[in-house]
C-alpha cells in the first residue's frame, strides 16, 4: 500500500474507529465516568470515616450464667457526646441461639465512658449473651 491515501478514506477510517480529531476526551463515556467516580469516591470516603467513628461504641467483656433464670453481662461503652439519653439493648440466648431474655439498659447522663454490669432475666437457661445495639435517644 502506498502512504498517500485518499483524504476521504482516511477521514472515514478515523471516524469509523473512533480516532476522529474532532472528538474530545470529555465526550462519550468519559465525562459520566469521571462524574460517577468523583461522587462515588467522595461518598465512599464519607461513609468510611462515619462508620469508623460511631456515636456510641460498645464492647462485650464477659457474661456468666448465674442461674436458670438469669444471666450476668459485663460490657463497656464509650459515648462521643455524653449529653442526652443513651441506651443499650442486651440479649441472652439459649443453645439453639433463640433469644430467651432481653433488657434495655439506660446509660446514666454525663458519662462518656463506663463499664456496666447488668443482670438479664431469662425464661430458660441461657448459654451466651450479647449487646444487641446501643443508641442515642
Amino acid at each position: 500500500m502506498s502512504s498517500n491515501q485518499d483524504p476521504q478514506v482516511t477521514a472515514f477510517l478515523r471516524e469509523r474507529y473512533g480516532n476522529s480529531e474532532g472528538r474530545k476526551w470529555l465526550a462519550g463515556w468519559k465525562l459520566p465516568a469521571l462524574v460517577i467516580t468523583l461522587i462515588g469516591g467522595s461518598w465512599l470516603i464519607w461513609s468510611g470515616s462515619h462508620a469508623a467513628n460511631p456515636e456510641i461504641r460498645s464492647s462485650l467483656i464477659s457474661f456468666t450464667s448465674l442461674s436458670s433464670t438469669s444471666m450476668e453481662i459485663r460490657y463497656s461503652v464509650q459515648i462521643k457526646h455524653p449529653i442526652g439519653n443513651h441506651q443499650c439493648t442486651l440479649i441472652a440466648r439459649d443453645s439453639d441461639k433463640n433469644t430467651v431474655g432481653e433488657i434495655v439498659d439506660q446509660i446514666p447522663l454525663g458519662q462518656a465512658s463506663s463499664t456496666r454490669v447488668v443482670i438479664i432475666p431469662t425464661r430458660l437457661q441461657a448459654v451466651n449473651a450479647a449487646i444487641g445495639s446501643c443508641t442515642s435517644l
